[in-house]
């Protein structure tokens, strides 16, 4: 029934809305001559006041010319009005070092007053500075730090969202303490809609990954995400990789955006790999360029948690490549996959069948439903069954009754729903055959010190053998999951098998598989083992040990495909396999 649970919390999510611009709220013009022409450089933070006096006063005094202060904006007290003194592209006199790269905002009010921060003020100054978020592409983060107090310097360089404080923290304080930047940060992203299902994974996230070769830290180029961005000499192959990994929370189309500080010596084609839903894509980015904001590398196709990602690798042109933040931005979210089609199933022996679909678009996964009646199915009561198999389109159910029908069909989800795909035929039914007695008369002769030859008589009735070894008799019974279990298959005439490639001096603990399409069994030999400690035989003929199994297949632990193992009948005897195939 975890299905249908399933079901009934997915269906009730909305789909993610598209990206907008947030509007500019309505502002009094009324300029101030204090301020400088033009730019000289990108924009990059938004400053933060409070006026230390009232909207009306500090609007005067700003606009006197013996004031030799301004701001861009000032917000007043209970919001109803926003004067703009300065032009966003010309410089106000609000922060020192700061004007040419920022936008100052001053609100109403006093930094050592926990009541200037009303919801009348607040709002205002986040739907504003949401607005001048997404016109001049400010990342939407509060950078740690400030400049040395004493004596007074220019050395902090942080981009976002910033106190004057942090600027001038020798004689400002402002906004205050009172003032929550985490709130400021979390409603301006609301209102740029990267509140929900958005996800930006910075080089100090746990999203972020070095995979491989040297990553330098860095924090002195302008332009940058949060605190640092990392940074790796350039190479003619890829000699140092990183990852970004965000875990999605729901499928659909998203934005792959990019921020890094440009820089004459940044590589002109820094190979940026996305891995999305379809497969992956590069794209070479100049990173001299379009730096201190975020810059677009296309929309892509993701599915529902973490399988998809960007990488980063080294290389590309001098002499540095620069790893800083991706911002993955939903742009619509996914559909309800449509049902699978072509649903076979291949009985493959009295207790096992093989399942196989195609895959559905956007599916994060399916579920397996089988029942003993069409109605159990339909109703999901009774003798109903299902189980979670992933994002795969193939599962092997065991462990079902000999000579029984099931009927059966396939379930494909993600957040936004589901269906099911039914199969034509809509049942199937079980072997009841009889599998092959165990083998007998097993016995091992050394050859050398790396071969030994195991042999056996026939048993009737049988599709092939497998001859299985491994370095403890706990790894043999374990099977595929032992450390030391391999295996080796043949036809259903050999009587013997010469292993090669054997390690010398060392003891094997053996046995040998007989399986037709109702499953197998297993003959022990008397002594069970046998060691490479020379050319002479060491190890003992003696009468076949009983061992039952449904396997269906050369294992140990039973769920084996029986197809697979009349495949492996035809290929060289010799050939080792170090497990078999689940």
């Amino acid at each position: 029934m975890l299905k249908l649970s399933l079901l009934c919390a997915v269906v009730c999510l909305l789909a993610a809305t598209l990206h907008a611009q947030p509007a500019k709220p309505t502002c009094i013009w009324d300029p101030s001559p204090n301020y400088t022409s033009g730019r000289t450089t990108t924009i990059d933070a938004i400053v933060i006041h409070t006026t230390e006096g009232s909207y009306s006063g500090s609007v005067s005094w700003l606009k006197n010319p013996s004031a030799g202060a301004s701001a861009h904006y000032v917000i007043k007290e209970d919001g109803s009005e926003i004067t703009q003194l300065v032009a966003d592209s010309d410089r106000a006199w609000h922060a020192t070092y700061y004007n040419n790269r920022a936008i100052g905002i001053e609100c109403a009010g006093y930094a050592g007053q926990a009541s200037t921060w009303t919801q009348g003020i607040l709002p205002k100054l986040y739907d504003l500075v949401a607005y001048l978020c997404y016109t001049y592409n400010v990342q939407v983060v509060h950078p740690a730090g400030t400049a040395t107090v004493s004596p007074p310097t220019n050395d902090f360089t942080g981009t976002g969202l910033v106190g004057h404080y942090q600027i001038q923290p020798w004689n400002r304080t402002d906004p205050g303490s009172y003032f929550d930047w985490n709130q400021l940060v979390t409603e301006v992203n609301n209102r740029l809609g990267a509140g929900t299902n958005d996800r930006i994974v910075d080089n100090s996230d746990a999203g972020f990954t070095v995979l491989s070769g040297s990553w330098s830290t860095g924090t002195s180029a302008a332009g940058h995400y949060g605190a640092d961005y990392r940074f790796a000499g350039n190479s003619a192959s890829v000699t140092a990789e990183c990852e970004w990994r965000p875990n999605l929370p729901e499928g659909g189309v998203y934005e792959v955006l990019l921020y890094y500080p440009q820089g004459s010596n940044r590589a002109d084609n820094a190979p940026f790999t996305v891995y999305h839903a379809n497969g992956s894509s590069t794209t070479p980015v100049n990173q001299q360029v379009n730096g201190g904001g975020w810059y677009s590398i296309g929309n892509y196709d993701f599915f529902t948690g973490n399988s998809g990602y960007v990488r980063l690798t080294n290389n590309s042109n001098p002499s540095v490549v620069i790893a800083d933040a991706v911002w993955f931005k939903q742009v619509s979210s996914a559909p309800a996959p449509a049902a699978p089609g072509s649903l076979t199933a291949n009985v493959v022996n009295s207790t096992d069948v093989d399942f196989a679909w195609n895959y559905s678009a956007w599916a994060d996964g399916y579920y397996v439903d089988i029942a003993e009646s069409a109605a159990d199915l339909s109703s999901a009561t009774g003798t109903f069954q299902n189980v979670s198999v992933g994002r795969t389109n193939s599962h092997t159910w065991t462990g079902l009754t000999p000579g029984q029908t099931y009927y059966w069909r396939v379930y494909a989800y993600n957040q936004a729903g589901g269906n099911h795909g039914y199969p034509t035929p809509t049942s199937f039914t079980m072997g009841s055959g009889t599998p092959p007695a165990a083998p007998t008369g097993l016995s091992a002769t050394v050859l050398s010190n790396t071969s030994v030859r195991f042999t056996w008589n026939a048993s009737a009735g049988v599709d092939g053998y497998c001859v299985d070894i491994a370095e403890s008799s706990a790894d043999l019974l374990a099977g595929t999951s032992g450390a030391t279990f391999q295996n080796m298959s043949v036809g259903p005439t050999a009587t013997s098998l010469d292993w090669t490639g054997l390690t010398p001096g060392t003891t094997y603990f053996w046995r040998v598989y007989a399986y037709n399409t109702a499953g197998g069994a297993h003959g022990y030999p008397t002594p069970a083992s046998v060691s490479t400690t020379g050319g002479s035989s060491s190890g003992g003929t003696g009468p076949g040990g009983g061992g039952g199994g449904s396997d269906g297949g050369c294992s140990t632990n039973g769920g084996r495909s029986w197809l697979w193992l009349a495949l492996l009948c035809v290929m060289p005897a010799a050939m080792v396999m170090r497990g078999r195939l689940t």
